[in-house]
């Protein structure tokens, strides 16, 4: 493949969403930095995802995206005058290239899905075993670089999580330590039952029997994590629990959340952004998949983990890349068939 001679100098990478999506540029943003230490390296994102940008370094300016027109219309003009040479453009939708095409750069690298994978995987259940898998997501962000000769370190995904957001995090655990008595900091498991779309989570009864499992295990200490709109989730598990735990939905922000899974012993969690968060601060994951697979490229990243999924083919998964509102058949299989034994089981043998 051809390289460029001429190093960029300042550089655009567009990532507007989700969360986990975003973490998992965070390979391609430390190699580029040691690639082009003196270049300036920004980054945009959407406005609800902007406090992650707080905990990712190698980036100079931050940019958000927001959702009025108004501060749009300014964002372009302001970018319009940063001659930008490159832009890396990981959304690669037509809110990303109208960005690129106000900055008119002199280059422009974008993130190719695999759609016509995905579509197979999903449409033909008779090829699916025939189909190569797809790069994890993580390395395809890399590989869209790949001719500026960007050269990958080995290493994993990357959050600095600061002494602010860690300190938030200790506050709410040692509240949590002095209303119950628990003392023993290193047995606490972080659970993640929430998702953005519903059949990527794993049933709440489900989730009920885990946290029973691991608290006559002896893991005494156990919290929740959860954005505002997964309160009432995790409330209505919590009210099914005889034994207390910390219930941190919607008291968070991603600093404080990325915090207290860097503190866990283990994070338990959908196919979600949490699984990469944890990744990226070095957290053991059990992740549990549902309606999606791990052929998609969404999986734990160079870390310590376990996978759990039904064992036996379903044709009808997976169902879509990113799950839906409701299982398309109604019987929701792919996520009522795996048992809490068996996650406490990949749980007892990852740790």
């Amino acid at each position: 493949m051809r390289k460029f001679l001429v190093k960029p100098e300042k550089v655009l990478i567009i990532r507007l969403g989700s969360l986990g999506d975003i973490v998992l540029t965070t390979l391609l943003i430390r190699c580029l930095r040691k690639k082009l230490p003196d270049a300036i390296i920004d980054m945009i994102t959407k406005e609800q995802y902007f406090p992650l940008l707080e905990v990712m370094d190698y980036i100079d300016d931050k940019w958000v995206y927001s959702k009025d027109f108004i501060k749009i219309r300014s964002l372009k003009k302001e970018l319009g005058t940063r001659n930008y040479d490159t832009v890396i453009d990981l959304q690669n939708n037509y809110v990303s290239r109208q960005l690129t095409k106000t900055i008119k750069p002199q280059r422009v690298f974008r993130y190719r899905r695999s759609r016509i994978n995905r579509w197979i995987r999903i449409r033909i259940p008779s090829y699916r075993k025939k189909l190569t898998i797809p790069n994890h997501v993580a390395i395809g962000y890399f590989n869209t670089v790949s001719r500026i000769g960007v050269i990958d370190d080995g290493r994993g995904l990357e959050l600095n999580i600061t002494n602010d957001f860690l300190k938030g995090a200790e506050e709410l655990l040692n509240d949590f330590i002095g209303e119950t008595g628990f003392q023993d900091k290193i047995s606490t498991l972080i659970f993640a039952p929430g998702a953005r779309h519903n059949t990527k989570m794993w049933p709440k009864e489900r989730w009920v029997e885990l946290m029973n499992l691991a608290y006559n295990d002896g893991f005494k200490q156990q919290v929740l994590i959860g954005s505002a709109s997964e309160r009432s989730l995790l409330q209505s598990i919590t009210d099914q629990l005889e034994f207390p735990v910390l219930n941190t939905a919607g008291k968070t922000g991603i600093g404080e959340m990325a915090a207290i899974i860097s503190m866990g012993n283990a994070l338990i969690t959908n196919d979600s952004a949490p699984m990469h968060i944890a990744s990226a601060v070095g957290t053991p994951i059990v992740a549990i998949y549902g309606s999606t697979v791990p052929e998609f490229g969404f999986t734990p990243f160079r870390c310590k983990s376990e996978i759990v999924q039904v064992k036996d083919d379903l044709v009808c998964r997976p169902c879509h890349p990113h799950g839906k509102k409701k299982c398309p058949r109604g019987h929701f299989n792919c996520m009522y068939d795996i048992d809490a034994g068996v996650v406490f089981s990949k749980l007892k043998k990852l740790i």
